[in-house]
């Protein structure tokens, strides 16, 4: 009955989305036809006692002020607008253009050739050995290499050819929302024990709140345009950052992911990454520029992204019906993912959170599609991941001096609300976890979707101080793990000294 209950929602969400989203548009004063006859064939005497009656009582304020106009980073505008229209580029002269276009050509090939060669068993098992492993610290050579790719002295990455290659980021972006709905299997959640809720609520909530509190103390002081501590930007910015903050590697915990202890890691990790995305759901809806075309109260929003994920999930649903395999079944998965991503992106959505939506669904779906879907997923996930990378790397304003202060902020304060809520959660809640399993919750490296959830805000948000929020997850994840593996082979020294079985 599980399935059946799940198309009856969606059913009801898909019908009453557009009626939600048509009553919003009446109310916020957007009359359609039969409105427009029927004031037409009012009587003079109803005019005249609408004249004479009280004056009607005004809409209440919305829940969070309209942002600004957005003025559109220089830097992100090719992904926007294709090429930045104010930097027009300097004409390549006749000679010189057979050797841009090889250079172009052999640059971005050798970059396919890493991703896949990133992705292999051989690659992974080496980073294991070598203690590297972690997704973020793992693809940081790519970013560095969209850095220099961008730089102009190199020439490969020019404003044209990353606007060829936008696609690419935001089917990164989908790919990885549509990957963490595919693990949230709600049979795991089964006779979740309460203690297990415990957890999950105290190590997002106060690394969060952590993050956000001093977040918006430093952007309110070093951001260049005056702030108020009540500005939706300086809000919306905060909560970013505090929402990929509360965010877990899956890769952290995979090598202890055995018995029953494993199963409350994984639901602890699936938790809080169902926590950053509707945070991240939240954020889109309810802040939005004032130079769109829309105009819809926050909870229309939140209807027509919940909306568009069930309707992409049905649809991927039926597709997935047919009986293809190998190259077909990649092209369907590729063409349905690229799809959503793209639709949320045209619709100024989270385009991770519409495709984690569809990804839910279609994992509690019953179909014989599961295996290959996911076997299809986790093998092209890495290589579609580090091509990202090199994208945000492209778009990454190193020389902000403001995003590197943020990096060892962001991190301290991180690991601080894990841990402190980790230490809290497990004081009166035994779960049969040892030590090792212990710092996993408690010390955890970030995960790639917290470069999701700061990417995807950087394409709804061109400007302003998202880049610094890009520049602090990204180099707080790095200098995170850094920490993390120098304290691990502090504890291993300590645990072979002489005396220390003691």
């Amino acid at each position: 009955m599980r399935p059946l209950v799940f198309v009856r929602v969606l059913l009801l969400v898909a019908v009453c989305g557009p009626l939600g989203l048509a009553r919003a548009s009446a109310d916020a004063g957007t009359p359609g036809p039969a409105a427009a006859t029927d004031a037409g064939r009012a009587d003079a005497g109803v005019a005249a006692r609408l004249e004479a009656a009280e004056p009607a009582v005004p809409s209440p304020a919305p829940i969070v002020e309209p942002l600004p106009k957005i003025e559109i980073d220089p830097s992100v505008a090719p992904l926007i607008e294709g090429r930045d229209p104010g930097r027009a580029a300097a004409p390549v002269a006749p000679a010189e253009r057979p050797y841009l276009v090889i250079r172009t050509i052999l640059g971005l090939l050798a970059l396919m050739v890493l991703a896949y060669l990133g992705g292999h068993q051989r690659v992974l098992s080496w980073e294991r050995r070598l203690g590297i492993s972690q997704v973020i610290t793992a693809g940081f050579p790519f970013v560095l290499l969209g850095v220099l790719a961008r730089n102009d002295d190199v020439g490969i990455l020019t404003d044209p050819i990353l606007a060829e290659l936008s696609p690419l980021l935001r089917l990164g972006l989908g790919w990885v929302g549509f990957v963490a709905g595919i693990r949230f299997d709600t049979r795991m959640f089964q006779g979740l024990p309460a203690r297990t809720l415990r957890v999950v609520t105290l190590s997002t909530i106060l690394p969060f709140t952590f993050v956000v509190g001093a977040s918006a103390c430093l952007l309110f002081a070093i951001s260049e345009q005056p702030l108020q501590l009540r500005d939706p930007v300086l809000l919306r910015d905060a909560m970013i950052l505090g929402t990929a903050g509360a965010m877990t590697a899956v890769t952290s915990t995979r090598p202890l992911e055995r018995g029953e202890r494993g199963r409350v890691l994984s639901r602890v990790i699936r938790l809080e990454e169902l926590a950053g995305v509707l945070g991240l759901l939240i954020v889109a809806a309810f802040f939005r520029p004032e130079n769109q075309s829309w105009q819809m109260p926050g909870t229309a929003w939140v209807l027509l992204t919940i909306g568009l994920g069930a309707t992409a999930g049905l649809l991927i649903y039926a597709i997935l019906q047919r009986r293809s395999a190998g190259a077909d079944f990649l092209v369907l998965t590729l063409g349905s993912i690229s799809f959503v991503a793209g639709a949320a992106g045209h619709l100024l959505l989270s385009s991770v959170a519409v495709a984690f939506i569809a990804g839910v669904l279609l994992a509690n779906f019953p179909g014989s599609y599961h295996e290959r879907l996911r076997e299809m997923l986790f093998r092209l996930e890495r290589p579609i991941y580090l091509l990202s990378l090199f994208i945000i790397g492209a778009l990454w304003r190193v020389g902000d001096w403001r995003g590197w202060v943020l990096m060892p902020v962001f991190m301290t304060l991180r690991l601080l609300g894990k841990w402190l809520g980790t230490t809290l959660a497990l004081a009166h809640a035994e779960l049969g976890l040892d030590a090792e399993e212990r710092r996993a919750i408690a010390m955890p490296p970030l995960g790639p979707l917290a470069i999701a959830i700061v990417t995807n805000a950087l394409l709804l948000y061109p400007g302003g101080s998202i880049s610094l929020i890009v520049s602090a997850v990204i180099g707080g994840g790095v200098l995170t793990e850094v920490f993390l593996q120098l304290m691990n082979r502090r504890r291993d020294r300590g645990s072979l000294a002489p005396g220390s079985a003691g």
